[in-house]
C-alpha cells in the first residue's frame, strides 16, 4: 500500500496508483480501510517524528488464517484489521527476537468479527477472492500459520 511505502521508503505511492490504472473505488484487500492512498496528518506526524519506523506487509490470506486461529485457539472473533494487527505482533515477536516468549509486544484488537460477516467471515466471499477457507483443509491451514503458533 501507499502507506507501507511511505514508512519504508518515504514515498506514498503503490503500483496500483499508476496513471490510467487507478480505479475510483479500489478494493485490493479484504481489510476495509487498510491500504489508504492518502497520508493523514497524524500518520505524517508519526513518520516524520520517528514514531512509525517500520511497516509489515500482510496478505489477505494471512489475515483470514490468523482470524481463524484466534477464534479456534483464543475464542476471539475478530475482524480483518485486528487479525492483521495480531499477525504483525506475532511476526515481530518471532522474527526479531530469539526468545519470543519473553518479549513484551502490545497490539490493538480494534474490530470484532460481527461487523465482517458478509465479507471477511463469509466462506463464499473468501473463496470468490481466490483465497483458501481455513476450515476446508486444516492441514494446509496449519502449514500457512507462523511456526510459533503451532506449538500452542
Amino acid at each position: 500500500s501507499a502507506l507501507y511505502n511511505k514508512v519504508k521508503y518515504n514515498i506514498a505511492y503503490a503500483s496500483e496508483q499508476k496513471e490510467r490504472a487507478l480505479l475510483r473505488h479500489r478494493y485490493d484487500t479484504l481489510a476495509e480501510g487498510i491500504g489508504l492512498d492518502r497520508v493523514t496528518r497524524n500518520f505524517a506526524l508519526g513518520v516524520d517524528n520517528g514514531v512509525l519506523d517500520d511497516a509489515l506487509r500482510i496478505t489477505d490470506q494471512e489475515a483470514v488464517d490468523m482470524a481463524h486461529w484466534l477464534l479456534k485457539k483464543e475464542g476471539l472473533f475478530v475482524g480483518s484489521s485486528s487479525a492483521m494487527n495480531v499477525l504483525g505482533a506475532v511476526r515481530l515477536a518471532s522474527d526479531n527476537h530469539e526468545d519470543y516468549e519473553a518479549s513484551c509486544i502490545v497490539t490493538v484488537i480494534c474490530d470484532g468479527g460481527q461487523r465482517h460477516l458478509t465479507r471477511f467471515w463469509n466462506r463464499e466471499f473468501i473463496k470468490g477472492w481466490g483465497l483458501e477457507w481455513p476450515g476446508d483443509d486444516e492441514a494446509a491451514w496449519k502449514l500457512r500459520l507462523p511456526d510459533c503458533l503451532l506449538a500452542s
